[in-house]
């Protein structure tokens, strides 16, 4: 019985974190709704949505992936984020709901190819801010990005980012006062701007998958997913625990499996130990008997 005791504790410490709630969800934070539906490049979609799930642990806020089927029904998002997103993905009435969320102080972020989605929707242009040349410029190239300070979205970045991407054009271009240019190519084309009338933000970057590898890139899209959400607060790292959420990795699955492994053994040599000492008290008593 002593044995099975425990071995059920082992089995429980070493389960233990696998269980416990994360700082990020126990605190609720802003709670995010992503969209990736028609993404040229689906690996890097998927790859910015682990990311930027990571991030979410992380940093106190509750992502959600989802389709066009979900926005028609906002009430308890705050912020929607299409990441690289196709042409022409929603409907009259998801176009509708979108326009009623953003309008009634909802936030909305996009990267990428996000810029080219909807192009018949007046509205969906003015949240973007410009017209996007397409096709971006192809094959990518490495270019340096420079960061204007002055706003929450970019604050604490490093002033230069070196990224290589095909980047977007635009024609007309985001302009002031309408909207903010956060960060600028050495040529002076924008390519991350925010706008205060629709509390939206966009970035250029995003479609090739070490971009969202980079850690100033990640910085920018959470500060901006923040900043839509109408968080006005300083943004705190809630974990340093930003591992996948359950199921876990099997390399988890294995340590586990160690862990209980080597204190059954442990708790096995401790019974055994035990037992044997056990016996020689008895041999003892029986020895003191006869004398």
């Amino acid at each position: 019985m002593r044995t099975l005791l425990r071995l059920c504790i082992v089995v429980a410490l070493a389960c233990a974190p696998a269980f416990a709630p994360s700082a990020a969800f126990a605190a609720g934070g802003p709670q995010v709704l992503v969209l990736t539906t028609g993404a040229e490049a689906e690996d890097v979609a998927d790859y910015a949505v682990e990311r930027l799930q990571m991030e979410a642990r992380r940093w106190n806020f509750t992502l959600t992936e989802g389709g066009p089927a979900d926005l028609e029904d906002l009430g308890d998002v705050d912020v929607v984020v299409f990441v690289n997103t196709g042409v022409d993905i929603l409907d009259q009435a998801q176009e509708a709901s979108l326009q009623s969320f953003v309008t009634r102080g909802g936030g909305f972020v996009a990267t990428n190819s996000a810029a080219l989605s909807e192009p018949d929707w007046n509205f969906y242009g003015e949240m973007i801010g410009a017209t996007a040349l397409a096709p971006p410029q192809d094959p990518p190239t490495e270019q340096d990005v420079s960061f204007n300070s002055g706003s929450p979205i970019t604050d604490g970045l490093d002033e230069e980012l070196t990224l290589n991407e095909r980047w977007y054009f635009f024609d007309p271009e985001p302009v002031q006062p309408e909207s903010t240019i956060l960060a600028q190519l050495g040529s002076g084309d924008p390519v991350a701007w925010s706008s205060e009338s629709h509390h939206a933000f966009y970035a250029s970057p995003g479609g090739e998958g070490k971009t969202w590898g980079d850690r100033d890139f990640l910085q920018l899209i959470r500060q901006a997913i923040w900043w839509a959400a109408g968080e006005e607060g300083v943004l705190l790292q809630n974990s340093d625990d930003a591992a996948p959420e359950w199921p876990y990795t099997w390399t988890f699955a294995f340590f586990v499996i160690a862990v209980a492994g080597g204190g059954s053994i442990a708790v096995w040599r401790l019974d055994k130990d035990e037992t044997r000492r056990e016996a020689e008290a008895e041999a003892d008593k029986s020895v003191g008997a006869g004398i």
